[in-house]
């Protein structure tokens, strides 16, 4: 059976730019009940009839994440947007808490078990196969562990009124050194919880070891991010996954721009009808990376799939590695219906002929092209600067809210090495490999 591509969906724009890039399916959040409420925009509930009519029109499923913990007094709230998902005929709901799962199930709602409740063995499914027809996977479990409590559950003929129990897992996205979202170093340190959606990342930060005895020993630990893992890419065996009876795939991203929802989303939706046509190659998949490398990422790793991750699974830097970054040019100030042409107002920086630029917006979602003829005043042009006002031709109808971003590309060693300078500077030590003696010392 050909598995469920499910993006993630943070706003307006990206939830257009995910039905444009062929998902199955969404998730999104409500504001201040999710597992990225202080990250991504997120909706109202006034929203959800909106979304739905959105997403059913286009024959796409939407799901709405309510998978943070909760306290007594958050109940009543709960239970007014469960109840107006229903009216909006939201087509389920993914919980962790199981008030949200009893509360689904009182209700006849369809309701998925969250990849927080950690299910990472067949015990574990049979149990929430009482409540749910869909386990989202433990991010820990392998390949192997996956195929058996696959097996199992067709032995048993697992259900849930019926129906066949589905296993979700996560295929692409940033991971977390405290998987499920069991993390309290965001509470600890700024008192925000990552079990309530308001992770400020601390993880992801560089940190050095001062010797408390003499305070002008200070190092660097490693020339990696001990706690921030690089991201999860199984793109380049996806084809393994589905063999593995995995029935939904699920990308990570729901704090991510339009451009990064519509390049995972297209690369995974390509990937896996080239599997349903026994045409995923080697070099199909390779070109599928190439793809994912120009969005944010930060590196990548199978992580546990194909066993325990090694050393080589850390982040070896802060921030995104993508091979391209965006500049934003400006706003659009017109479009043209029956000749198909924009106009552009320049706000900063410059656009040439053979540019690669994208505009972004609530409706439009995410539309990219290649310049290839602009006009200033109806003469032709080959660079338009700060202040002018272009137009130029374009396939999709756009509108006056969408901005116009243009597309660079990144040399990360230089950055690397402009990082670096800036630790001397102030007098940080080099990055060394810790192993007991004072390597890369000044």
């Amino acid at each position: 059976m050909k598995p469920e591509l499910l993006a993630p969906v943070g706003g307006w724009d990206t939830l257009r730019t995910a039905i444009k890039a062929g998902a199955d399916a969404v998730y999104f959040g409500i504001q201040g009940v999710n597992m990225r409420a202080s990250s991504a925009k997120n909706f109202k509930t006034s929203d959800l009839k909106k979304i739905m009519k959105e997403l059913h029109s286009n024959k796409v499923k939407g799901f709405l994440a309510l998978n943070t913990l909760v306290f007594d007094h958050e109940v009543g709230n709960i239970n007014k947007i469960i109840n107006e998902a229903k009216k909006a005929k939201v087509d389920a709901i993914i919980a962790a808490d199981m008030s949200i799962v009893q509360l689904c199930n009182e209700k006849n709602i369809e309701v998925h078990i969250s990849t927080q409740e950690s299910v990472s063995n067949y015990e574990a499914v049979k149990f929430f196969s009482k409540f749910s027809p869909r386990i989202v996977l433990a991010r820990e479990c392998t390949l192997e562990q996956i195929k058996n409590i696959k097996k199992k559950i067709k032995k048993d003929k697992l259900n849930y009124n019926g129906r066949e129990i589905e296993l979700e897992a996560f295929v692409h996205g940033s991971l977390c050194v405290a998987y499920s979202g069991r993390c309290f170093m965001s509470q600890h340190h700024n008192r925000l919880s990552a079990n309530r959606g308001m992770c400020l990342q601390e993880c992801r930060k560089k940190y050095k070891i001062i010797d408390i005895e003499d305070p002008k020993r200070e190092f660097l630990v490693d020339e990696n991010y001990i706690m921030s893992p690089k991201d999860l890419c199984t793109l380049p065996i996806l084809d393994q996954l589905v063999k593995a009876g995995i029935s939904v795939f699920k990308i990570e991203g729901r704090a991510k721009g339009p451009e990064y929802v519509y390049t995972v989303t297209k690369a995974y939706r390509e990937a896996i009808d080239l599997i349903e046509k026994n045409k995923f190659t080697q070099k199909e998949a390779l070109r599928l990376v190439k793809e994912l490398e120009k969005v944010f990422n930060r590196g990548f790793s199978t992580n546990f799939y194909l066993g325990v991750p090694t050393n080589d699974s850390w982040a070896k830097f802060y921030g995104s590695n993508a091979k391209e970054s965006k500049i934003r040019l400006g706003k659009v100030t017109n479009y043209f219906v029956k000749n198909k042409v924009v106009s552009v107002r320049i706000e900063q920086d410059t656009l040439k002929i053979g540019d690669k630029v994208f505009f972004t917006g609530p409706t439009t979602g995410y539309y990219e092209l290649t310049i290839k003829e602009m006009l200033l005043d109806n003469k032709k042009i080959i660079s338009a600067k700060k202040g002018d006002e272009v137009t130029f031709k374009v396939k999709e109808r756009l509108r006056t809210p969408d901005v116009l971003y243009k597309v660079t590309k990144r040399d990360i060693n230089k950055e690397e090495e402009k990082i670096k300078k800036q630790y001397e500077k102030v007098g940080i030590h080099k990055p060394f490999k810790f192993l007991g003696k004072d390597r890369g010392m000044k």
